[in-house]
């Protein structure tokens, strides 16, 4: 399952609208709605902010592929471009993931 199919049925199971998701994550309601109906993900920065609107871990929404090399390089991206806005656990559930450690930790 793919980043849209999974943010889309997070939405269902929430009842949530687009419109909703959109306050919630502070994302435009038409970016939102360019996100789902592309074949292009989001920046890292725009999938911790769904993530944190959806109330799910990000690491929910990467790939295999992503939580290596490419993982790194974006949430790194994210940290820097997001760190007043995150808590102190947010950006240690960051690095958690950066570093592959275990999420509980």
């Amino acid at each position: 399952m793919g980043w849209k199919e999974k943010v889309t049925e997070l939405m269902q199971q929430r009842n949530i609208t687009q419109k909703q998701l959109s306050k919630l994550s502070g994302i435009t309601e038409s970016s939102i709605s360019r996100y789902l109906h592309s074949d292009k993900r989001p920046r890292m920065d725009i999938v911790v902010n769904i993530a944190k609107a959806l109330r799910v871990e990000t690491e929910y929404f990467l790939d295999d592929t992503e939580k290596g090399v490419s993982a790194y390089s974006s949430i790194a991206t994210a940290i820097a471009r997001k760190e007043n806005e995150l808590t102190a656990e947010e950006k240690n559930q960051l690095i958690s993931l950066i570093l592959g450690a275990n999420k509980n930790v």
